[in-house]
């Protein structure tokens, strides 16, 4: 097996002037350098905007250290940035509804952030790429100054925009940490294993490390970093650590306003969705008519939902209870899904199905109670109280309590959330759930006749589920549609899930990982004794190698060069392989040669085996 070995020689030779007579200056440039082809090419070229393998003398090799380091820090960051995108993607929606108040405008700014968070990932990889390939050929790591730029613009943005979310929807945070509990065991293998495959390029730069001090150093240090990841495990836990006979029954599937990935929300063509995607309970929002009679919507106003602004554009502000029911009947309630997508659903939509969504209307509390009695599904709901001034302000609660009772559905099946005069409210249907959106003591819950809980599932820690269950306390959770955050629910014993995707979840029939404790542990261990080994190995492979390498060094004399084009007799590999390259250049000068002042550079390759010709020393 040979290296190419590649040596470009710049001579000059000048008698009796400038440097003194018979005084040769030569630069030798270049090394053990792998034989260039177009791949390797574009890797320079691309990294450091360099097309071709070459060191410069000049070049300050810490500072491209430090930028290396940079480099790694903006890796890092973004690629916290990207998981941080991908896994409170359940919560987008509560994301895009946070701007939209902020700035009332409705567009889905999740889908624009996540775009630019995978375009900046996708450049800090590629860049980390080229700079292993880098590394791995022993090759000068030098990052052009337009990749520097975007490099701490990256870093810079990154770490920004990290604060101003923390600062501003600190849920979204709460959400990635819960995530750890999910995703933490199988990050901790693959870090692990991404460690121990890079550890054979860092032991080849540990080994070429001269001093003996600074090799314990990082050596100390690299098995201290390798120690945090192996005992990690200690510190990770999740619900989903459980034995077959210990796993929940699944949770009950609601339907959070209907379907609203696939269909207008608060609309009868989501909760019909949502029937037919087998949810079990349905969950809406009331608010009372000017003219008296229950509607479904969520907002206080009607223009993020309805086209108002087309109906009525003097009372686009005006407050959803202040319209009577006629007025309210003639706002469409589907057209503005279509045009907005909030959910990326609509184009794998047939045109029936936009047509059906295209006429829908606002719906009322009565439809709504009418259609879970025709199906048998339970029913939740939150009641809002009309503005000051509204007729049925003071008592809107029992009001609506009316419209139930006459609905024909069974109490049982009815989610009561309202505290507004609820002790009435329990003597005039005593059979009613009585439901509550604050955390409270399971004892404190059974003295009021409270039955159930409805939560935001940040809110609930893992045992809760359990301890409200033992007390006959049945707990709702809500909002959930990504299969991670649904499977971690069910390994923690919720009763009931609320979701925008029904038809995501209806057809999970296990978690997405279940894992026994003890294999668990036992993959753990052999993972990280198996890590072990091979890194021991793989220092004390580099360490011989390097101590090898140097052992073998073989010095090759050149002599400089006078000629700047040689003629048909001179042979460069007839100097470099004389025993006696003086001989040969007294010969030519001999021939007439050696009078002249000259100058000129020599390019040529040569194949030298490995094992003994790995190092070459240029010796002048």
């Amino acid at each position: 097996m040979y290296h190419r070995l590649q040596v470009t020689i710049s001579a000059s030779r000048s008698r009796g002037g400038g440097q003194g007579e018979g005084e040769d200056t030569t630069m030798v440039s270049g090394g053990p350098l792998r034989h260039q082809t177009f791949c390797f090419t574009c890797v320079l070229g691309l990294y450091g905007c360099r097309w071709r393998q070459q060191v410069d003398p000049n070049e300050k090799r810490w500072v491209e250290r430090i930028w290396f380091v940079v480099m790694l820090m903006a890796v890092g960051f973004v690629s916290f940035w990207m998981y941080f995108w991908l896994v409170v993607w359940n919560d987008a929606d509560d994301f895009n509804w946070w701007i939209y108040q902020q700035t009332g405008k409705w567009v889905n700014w999740y889908w624009v952030i996540l775009a630019a968070t995978s375009t900046a990932f996708g450049y800090a990889v590629f860049l980390l790429l080229l700079a292993a390939i880098h590394v791995c050929f022993e090759i000068p790591v030098y990052l052009h100054w337009l990749h520097k730029i975007l490099v701490v613009l990256l870093l810079c943005g990154c770490t920004a925009c990290v604060v101003l979310i923390q600062q501003l929807w600190l849920d979204g945070f709460r959400l990635a940490w819960l995530s750890l509990q999910m995703t933490g065991p199988w990050l901790h293998l693959g870090a692990v294993g991404l460690m121990t495959v890079c550890s054979w390029v860092i032991a080849g730069q540990w080994a070429q490390v001269r001093t003996l001090a600074l090799q314990i150093f990082w050596f100390v240090f690299y098995l201290g970093v390798m120690g945090g990841l192996y005992v990690a495990p200690l510190f990770i836990t999740s619900p989903c650590f459980i034995t077959v006979d210990q796993q929940p029954q699944k949770p009950k599937i609601g339907g959070h306003r209907g379907a609203p990935m696939l269909a207008p929300e608060n609309t009868l063509l989501s909760f019909q969705t949502a029937i037919d995607n087998n949810a079990t309970m349905i969950e809406t929002d009331v608010q009372i008519s000017i003219d008296g009679v229950p509607f479904l919507m969520h907002d206080g106003d009607l223009r993020r939902t309805t086209n108002i602004a087309e109906v009525f554009p003097n009372r686009v502000n005006d407050n959803a209870a202040t319209f009577n029911i006629s007025e309210l009947k003639r706002l469409n309630a589907g057209k503005w899904f279509l045009q907005t997508d909030p959910f990326g659903t609509v184009g794998g939509m047939s045109a029936r199905r936009r047509a059906l969504i295209a006429n829908q209307s606002v719906g009322t509390f009565q439809d709504f109670l009418q259609l879970a009695n025709k199906y048998n599904v339970r029913v939740i709901f939150d009641l809002y109280p009309p503005p000051r001034g509204h007729p049925f302000h003071k008592n809107f609660a029992n009001y609506t309590l009316n419209f139930v009772l006459n609905s024909g559905l069974p109490q049982s099946s009815v989610v009561w959330l309202t505290g507004t005069d609820r002790l009435n409210i329990m003597r005039r249907a005593p059979f009613l759930k009585q439901g509550v959106r604050d955390k409270m003591s399971p004892s404190f819950m059974k003295k009021s006749s409270l039955t159930v809980l409805d939560l935001d599932y940040r809110r609930f820690s893992q045992g809760d589920y359990s301890l409200y269950s033992k007390n006959n306390i049945s707990t709702v959770t809500y909002i959930v549609h990504s299969n991670w955050l649904f499977s971690y629910l069910w390994c923690s014993g919720a009763d009931t899930v609320v979701s925008n995707g029904v038809n995501l979840v209806r057809n999970l029939n296990s978690p997405v990982w279940r894992m026994n404790p003890f294999h668990y542990r036992v993959l753990w261990i052999t993972t990280d004794v198996l890590s072990g080994v091979c890194i021991i190995v793989c220092f004390l492979v580099q360490r011989r190698r390097k101590a090898c390498r140097r052992n073998h060094v073989e010095n090759v004399r050149l002599e400089t060069i006078e000629e700047e084009s040689f003629p048909s007799h001179d042979n460069p590999r007839r100097r470099l392989l004389s025993d006696n390259p003086a001989d040969v250049m007294e010969e030519e000068e001999d021939e007439g040669l050696g009078s002249a002042s000259l100058g000129g550079t020599l390019a040529f390759d040569m194949d030298l085996p490995v094992v003994q010709h790995e190092e070459v020393a240029v010796e002048l």
